[in-house]
């Protein structure tokens, strides 16, 4: 499982979502991605983000939750690793 955090300069909330990223690396890994950059618009697109800051949940590139244009609690994601990476083993 990892993350992906998608975001844009002048976005309010994204400053918090950015900390909150942060927090959870020891967790899992976290992709960054500007969607105002070439790539980040990219793969945006494909898990349909329309507004920032967005949280992906992915596992094998397969979206398994997302938080779109909000900042979700820490241990809302943690409810979400934790379920994810029990079915994993």
């Amino acid at each position: 499982m990892k993350i992906k955090l998608f975001t844009k300069k002048n976005c309010p909330k994204c400053p918090a979502a950015k900390v909150l990223c942060d927090d959870l690396k020891d967790q899992c890994p976290i992709e960054y991605f500007d969607i105002e950059e070439r790539d980040g618009l990219a793969e945006a697109s494909f898990y349909t983000v329309m507004s920032t800051p967005s949280i992906i949940i992915v596992n094998d590139e397969h979206e398994v939750m997302g938080f779109r244009g909000e900042v979700p609690k820490k241990e809302d994601i943690l409810v979400v690793l934790n379920n994810g990476n029990k079915g994993l083993h």
